[in-house]
């Protein structure tokens, strides 16, 4: 799907969401939670491509797959963690965004400690050999 359509299908969702939330707001809120969730999975069929261009880019470069592999994760859990608290807030449930928020921010950095583990490995090294 090209950005036109994606654009389209935002525009007309949020026409019609605001169109409903003048006579039924529950259901204005559906259809934008249904209108992100479709334009999401529109735009996840480019992430595939995405990814195995990252992933030849990483296997060139030399650089260990593990770390890749993390990155990967660690974006993904962010763009997730943004739309649900973004889908939160809409319906107007900002605490629960701020909760869910919270916890992908402690799940990147539970993603990222391999990493923070290595580098410190490398400087304690570093450090024995002075």
């Amino acid at each position: 799907m090209n950005i036109y359509r994606i654009a389209a299908l935002g525009l007309a969702g949020g026409v019609a969401a605001l169109f409903l939330k003048n006579y039924r707001s529950e259901y204005a809120i559906l259809v934008s939670m249904a209108t992100a969730v479709i334009i999401l999975l529109s735009a996840a069929d480019m992430l595939a491509d995405i990814i195995a261009q990252i992933g030849d880019i990483t296997e060139k470069s030399g650089v260990d797959p593990k770390y890749f592999k993390i990155v990967v994760k660690v974006v993904g859990v962010a763009y997730i963690t943004q739309f649900a608290g973004e889908l939160l807030r809409d319906a107007g449930e900002g605490a629960i965004a701020s909760k869910v928020e919270l916890a992908g921010k402690i799940f990147i950095l539970y993603l990222t400690m391999p990493v923070l583990s290595g580098f410190l490995e490398v400087c304690i090294e570093a450090v024995s050999y002075i």
